[in-house]
């Protein structure tokens, strides 16, 4: 049996994939751990996001002193070069090390890879999902889950498992065997690892209400691409609307939002999630272990599963005149009368009125009207009228590439954040509205319990 491989895993300090704080690489030698290799990193942007610390337990104490990754990079790049690499939703890990090496400005090195997690879901069935830990219970594999090095020994031992049960002596085999393309690394290019299958192209933009995808760009080698979401229980990191709004950027459905044997994934809150492994189920999590018994291609995941699988890929937020429309008309349909109560409002360029004006309005209801500093606080952008016929002819300003060029380049988790894109005019007719309502001459929701289910913010 031809078992030579390097397993790895990467630990993140936040959403930003040039972030590893964690590296664990475990070279195999004919299906035997010949070395151990566990190193910490003081990650690119320095800081760490509480949910992070809250999987792997690694906060910034103990990074402080490190090396940058690219300060490690000479020391490991033979476990790289010209070798076959494994790793559990090696989505994720490999597009952290492509952005990584892409941020230092190093060459990718010529690399051959595979995933253990999609390998087992072809090849097994009937697991509730098939995370690391779900996989390694299967084979009685023992491991400290989010250690980097535990993972990527894990990882290792699930090949081998795989390799042994589907009679097959290489990796090679067992991908070709699973109908698998391997993944590759090449200069300053790369193919992922995928299913040789052919996708359905179609896009439903009927499945999403008032939710829609901030891009017109999907890689469908995301494990969330045309697939169907449904979540379960009080999410503890962030509500379900920004949830959501990261499951289409990424080409996910999240319609229905029920439990039906079209789902595929269900995602439950870190509280339940911790309960059902004691035993707790509530109604969904029963039916969905109906639907997999019955052999359905439904997987039951945790919130922070949810999280490291969305963010396997870098999406793109992009400026559309369809969602400045669908965005206005669902504001003024909400009819809410304090919209942008503590809230950051930032403003386009060319506006019709004196932008300190606008600003001024924004602050009268106790928000923050400004047309500087984006920020992960934003959650309104008002486009300006003379950006609007700019976009109805296929021209973006400036002042657009700017700002989606800043939204692109952010990867932590208040820049995945749904923003909601308000033309102008919308803007001064809900504030028209307000006025109104203060003289008492039309009615406006003064609570969010008021406004109605299908037009809420979602």
């Amino acid at each position: 049996m031809n078992m030579n491989f390097v397993a790895l895993d990467f630990e993140t300090a936040n959403y930003k994939h040039t972030s590893i704080c964690q590296i664990g690489i475990v070279v195999f030698e004919n299906g035997e751990i010949i070395e151990k290799i566990s190193l910490l990193v003081k990650p690119i942007p320095n800081h760490f996001e509480k949910l992070n610390i809250s999987i792997h337990g690694i906060v910034p104490e103990m990074v402080k002193d490190k090396p940058t990754f690219d300060e490690y990079w000479n020391q490991i790049l033979q476990y790289f070069e010209n070798r076959e690499v494994v790793a559990h939703n090696a989505s994720f890990d490999f597009s952290a090390l492509r952005h990584t090496l892409e941020y230092f400005n190093i060459p990718f090195p010529k690399t051959t890879y595979y995933c253990s997690m999609l390998l087992s879901k072809r090849a097994l069935t009937g697991l509730i999902n098939y995370q690391l830990q779900t996989v390694c219970k299967h084979y009685n594999i023992q491991f400290n889950h989010h250690d980097a090095l535990d993972d990527a020994v894990a990882a290792g031992k699930i090949i081998i498992n795989l390799c042994k049960e589907q009679q097959v002596s290489s990796l090679e085999q067992l991908a070709t065997k699973l109908n698998f393309r391997t993944g590759k690394l090449n200069e300053n290019d790369y193919i992922p690892f995928s299913t040789k299958a052919v996708r359905k192209s179609g896009w439903n933009t009927s499945l999403y209400d008032d939710i829609s995808p901030q891009t017109t760009e999907f890689d469908n080698e995301h494990p969330f691409f045309e697939k169907y979401i449904v979540f379960t229980g009080a999410l503890s990191n962030l509500n379900r609307a920004d949830a959501m709004q990261m499951v289409v950027n990424v080409g996910g459905f999240i319609k229905p939002n029920n439990l039906t044997q079209k789902t595929n994934y269900l995602v439950v809150g870190n509280y339940d999630f911790g309960h059902y492994g004691e035993g707790f189920k509530s109604s969904k999590l029963q039916k969905a272990e109906q639907y997999i018994q019955k052999g359905l291609d439904i997987e039951i995941i945790s919130e922070n599963d949810f999280f490291k699988m969305v963010h396997s890929e870098q999406t793109k937020f992009e400026i559309t005149l369809n969602q400045i429309v669908k965005d206005s008309e669902l504001l003024l349909k909400r009819n809410k009368y304090n919209e942008f109560s503590k809230k950051d409002v930032f403003f386009t360029s060319n506006l019709s009125i004196e932008k300190t004006q606008a600003f001024q309005m924004v602050g009268n209801f106790s928000g923050y009207g400004h047309d500087y500093d984006l920020s992960t606080e934003t959650s309104f952008i008002v486009i300006s009228n003379f950006t609007i016929e700019k976009l109805k002819h296929g021209t973006k300003t400036e002042s657009i590439l700017e700002i989606e060029q800043l939204r692109n380049k952010a990867q932590n988790r208040g820049e995945v954040k749904g923003i909601k894109l308000i033309d102008e005019t919308t803007f001064y007719e809900y504030m028209k509205r307000r006025e109104q309502f203060q003289r008492n001459d039309i009615i406006m929701n003064v609570n969010e319990f008021d406004v109605d289910e299908q037009y809420r913010f979602k």
